[in-house]
């Protein structure tokens, strides 16, 4: 019989509870989870981006009412001077510059006196808000029958003012 040799390894012994010479290969991944996940991914994105675009289309709604609604105001602010004859305020605070420089609180007197506004109605969706915005108005003065007033509007500063219609 011969002796066994030094340098031969020696099998690993068969059967449960051996362990193997090197760590396991890695096994493949589940990909139903990472599909999963690119879905969710996925639709949170869609939700985010609809809802941008929905928000950006009700902001500019919003904005274009309160223009309305703003310039409105202004014109209802103008006659209600009218009619109630307080012409310094009609125009000082209502009107442009230009317009101011234009109509003396004399001319509003010349004008109004001997047909004083009784009644107007000015309505913020008959806004127009194009290249000019122009606010109509249906104005009645005493002895007179109703005729609509178009007043275009400009910005200074922060407010609206009137720059044009003023008969």
């Amino acid at each position: 019989m011969m002796p066994p040799q030094v340098d031969e390894v020696p099998a690993p012994p068969a059967g449960p509870g051996v362990v193997a010479p090197f760590a396991a290969p890695p096994r493949d991944r589940d990909m139903k989870g990472l599909w999963i996940g690119l879905g969710v991914g996925g639709l949170v994105l869609v939700l985010c981006c609809v809802g941008g675009v929905l928000g950006g289309g009700f902001f500019i709604s919003f904005a274009d009412n309160l223009a309305r609604t703003q310039v409105a105001d202004v014109a209802r602010g103008y006659l209600g001077a009218l009619q109630a004859e307080d012409y310094a305020r009609a125009r000082n605070e209502y009107l442009c510059a230009a317009e101011q420089s234009r109509h003396t609180v004399n001319w509003f007197r010349d004008h109004y006196a001997a047909s004083p506004v009784v009644a107007f109605s000015v309505n913020d969706d008959d806004v127009s808000i194009q290249q000019d915005i122009v606010v109509p108005a249906n104005v009645e003065q005493e002895g007179q029958a109703p005729r609509w007033m178009r007043f275009v509007m400009t910005q200074e500063g922060t407010r609206y003012v009137i720059c044009g219609g003023v008969e």
